[in-house]
């Protein structure tokens, strides 16, 4: 029964914030992306010094 309890539970939560959560994952997966970006821009000027040197 606790069971049942919890998965119709999770169901009303998905249902009714489902296009909140869905915000929050395109959102973090979009910053995920963008630091990524950046972190291989800041590898490739990091090279390119180096390489001067």
């Amino acid at each position: 029964m606790t069971t049942a309890f919890i998965l119709i539970a999770l169901a009303l939560i998905v249902i009714y914030a489902g296009p909140t959560l869905l915000f929050f994952c395109v959102g973090y997966a979009d910053y995920v992306l963008e630091r990524r970006r950046h972190m291989i821009a800041l590898k490739h000027a990091v090279r390119r010094r180096s390489d001067e040197l």
